[in-house]
C-alpha cells in the first residue's frame, strides 16, 4: 500500500491519557474506509480531482487559522500542507459548533456537562483536499 493511502497515525490529537482520543472511546466512528475508497476511485480515475479537492472556503480558513499540523503528507498533492482541524458540537455550542484550536480548549470542552461529539477532519491548504476523519464522544477525565 501506498504510503500516502495509509490512514495516518496522526489523526489522533492529545496523549492517551488525555481526552478526546479515538482509538478506544465508546461512541468513535472513523472513516478510514471511506476514505481509502474514495481516493482509490480518484487514481482508478473514477473521479475527477474537482470532485474531491473542494473545501469550501471556510473549512479552508479555519485549516489554515486553528489547526494543527498534519505529520503526513497530502494523498492527492504529496504537499506537506495537510492540516487536521476539530469541530465539536454539543450543548451550549454554537449550531455550526465550535472549531477548536488546542489541546486545553478540548479538555474544557470534554470536562462540562452533557455530551460533545468531535469531528475530525483532514484539509490540504495547498490542493484544498478534504476528508472526515473520525466522530467521537468527548469524555471527561473525571468520567473515564
Amino acid at each position: 500500500m501506498p504510503r500516502s493511502d495509509r490512514y495516518p497515525e496522526a489523526v489522533q490529537f492529545g496523549h492517551p491519557q488525555g481526552t478526546g482520543v479515538t482509538t478506544d472511546t465508546p461512541g468513535t466512528i472513523d472513516y478510514r474506509l471511506d476514505r481509502r475508497r474514495r481516493l482509490r476511485a480518484y487514481r482508478q480515475g473514477e473521479l475527477d480531482r474537482e470532485e474531491i479537492c473542494d473545501a469550501q472556503r471556510e473549512l479552508m480558513r479555519v485549516a489554515v487559522d486553528c489547526s494543527m499540523a498534519a505529520r503526513t503528507p497530502c494523498p492527492i498533492c504529496d504537499g506537506r500542507t495537510l492540516r487536521h482541524v476539530r469541530f465539536v458540537f454539543g450543548p451550549r455550542l454554537p449550531s455550526g459548533g465550535r472549531c477548536i484550536s488546542s489541546e486545553a480548549e478540548l479538555r474544557r470542552l470534554a470536562d462540562r456537562a452533557g455530551d460533545h461529539r468531535c469531528y475530525l477532519v483532514e484539509v490540504c491548504t495547498a490542493c484544498r483536499w478534504n476528508h472526515l476523519l473520525s466522530t467521537f464522544l468527548l469524555r471527561s477525565r473525571r468520567s473515564a
